[in-house]
């Protein structure tokens, strides 16, 4: 489970010192689909992304220092809610005035994690893992709703503004485990049949894709 009071630090670095960097949410997403992606990517690849104009947003080197701990507290906050069943949360933003979840820009930091190591994401949806395709394809829907790329009507929008807070940490889980896997930690990524299914129809596991 994060803590909320270095999360708190982070968000207002984030917000001060980095006007053309990630916001806090996008963070959360950007470095769980790093954690997560089927090849590893370098820090000196995806740093860059996060912090925008780069270190010059910071007076000194101790600001930056600050900076880099923070970041890399949050990353291993991230390794070790999901190496733990049922403490891994995203941290998605929610509208004050609506008490709505907002999942868009997690999900935009995700996707653009996934396109650091666009070949290794490819291999999971030529493979035979259907939760690992399932949840990518979830994460690949909503990052095109986002965009405008992905149209749907306004019932089947709903839905998946609607399911999204749940489904996204339920696909991470699966990637989470689909990594493992490949990295002989694990034996293979599981779903509970009670669990919902991360296609996304709303149904359980067992009676929508664990029929299979």
């Amino acid at each position: 489970m994060i803590s909320e009071a270095y999360l708190d630090e982070l968000d207002a670095l984030l917000l001060n010192r980095l006007e053309d960097g990630m916001l806090l949410s996008e963070l959360d997403g950007f470095l769980t689909g790093l954690i997560v992606s089927p090849d590893p990517v370098p820090q000196s690849r995806w740093l860059k992304l996060v912090w925008g104009d780069g270190p010059t947003a910071f007076e000194d080197q101790a600001a930056l220092q600050t900076f880099l701990d923070l970041l890399m507290r949050h990353h291993n906050q991230i390794i070790a809610d999901l190496d733990r069943p049922g403490e891994y949360e995203p941290v998605l933003e929610v509208d004050t005035r609506t008490d709505e979840t907002l999942w868009e820009m997690w999900i935009e930091g995700f996707a653009k994690a996934m396109t650091l190591a666009s070949g290794g994401w490819n291999r999971i949806r030529a493979g035979d893992d259907e939760a690992a395709q399932a949840a990518i394809a979830g994460i690949t829907l909503l990052a095109g709703l986002i965009s405008g790329r992905i149209k749907l009507d306004e019932v089947e929008e709903d839905h998946w503004d609607r399911e999204a807070p749940g489904l996204i940490p339920l696909w991470v889980q699966v990637l989470h485990a689909w990594r493992l896997a490949q990295d002989g930690l694990v034996n293979s990524a599981k779903i509970g049949r009670n669990d919902p299914c991360p296609c996304g129809s709303g149904k359980k596991y067992k009676k929508c894709c664990g029929l299979n």
